[in-house]
């Protein structure tokens, strides 16, 4: 999957919003377009929403790695 610039002029693929895409999440793995067109708004949003779903794992400190090797 990558996140292009749209190349068309379409409109967003999200229900209910009628801007024109500007970004194209590219899926090459089906056969027929499974593309999904976003304006930016829509990718501002969906990206705060990945934000709160998808938190990183922050590392574990060196001396607790320690710690537990003796």
């Amino acid at each position: 999957m990558n996140i292009e610039q749209t190349k068309v002029k379409i409109k967003c693929s999200v229900s209910g919003c009628n801007n024109q895409s500007n970004y194209t999440i590219v899926n090459k793995k089906f056969v027929f377009d499974g593309n999904f067109y976003l304006c930016e708004g829509c990718l501002k949003n969906l990206y705060s929403m990945l934000g709160g779903v998808l938190v990183p794992k922050s590392p574990t400190p060196v001396y607790k790695k320690r710690s537990k090797d003796e």
